[in-house]
């Protein structure tokens, strides 16, 4: 039986809306990362740089560039060889075969500024799940919301992060009109 957009979400698969990650806490960035983002970005802005001006615009000193900071829920990496606990659309029971994973967007809203080496802990939460009919075939859209928060429990980001699942299919080798 070939599935359909009205026949691919099993009830299994409907429960898992609500699930939630446990708390995790995330890497401290450190100098070094910062020279480095700066190394690559070019982004040379003095709140990322220096104390004094950050101080001087009423912060307690340095800020991150909140790219940098949003980048690092994404970074977490599990031990080697253990299921994944903080990646909760990982543990959804999709069909079979439905390993093309791709980004289908964000958004993401900045609540407050994170600084230097301040200590954060980041949560995921499933919150929506769909499917439609697209030229790649059925396709499962999984939205997820991510929460950091500083070591005070202030929220400091949320983003929606949507990621669209489809069945794996074969490249088709140049010229043969085969799969291949």
């Amino acid at each position: 039986m070939s599935e359909t957009a009205e026949t691919i979400i099993s009830e299994e698969l409907r429960r898992c809306v609500g699930r939630t990650s446990p708390v995790r806490a995330l890497e401290t960035l450190s100098a070094s990362d910062l020279r480095r983002y700066v190394d690559a970005t070019g982004d040379a802005n003095p709140l990322w740089l220096d104390d004094d001006f950050a101080r001087s615009t009423g912060y307690k000193g340095r800020l991150l560039p909140p790219i940098l900071v949003g980048w690092t829920p994404f970074s977490i990496k599990e031990p080697e060889g253990e299921a994944s606990s903080f990646d909760v659309r990982r543990q959804l029971p999709v069909p079979a075969g439905y390993t093309n994973v791709r980004n289908a967007g964000s958004e993401t809203e900045w609540l407050r500024p994170v600084h230097l080496g301040e200590a954060l802990t980041c949560q995921s939460r499933i919150v929506d799940i769909t499917a439609r009919e697209g030229k790649m075939g059925v396709g499962i859209y999984v939205a997820q919301l991510e929460e950091v928060r500083n070591g005070e429990g202030e929220l400091v980001f949320t983003r929606r992060h949507t990621v669209a699942l489809f069945p794996e299919r074969k490249v088709e080798e140049k010229g043969s009109g085969r799969p291949g």
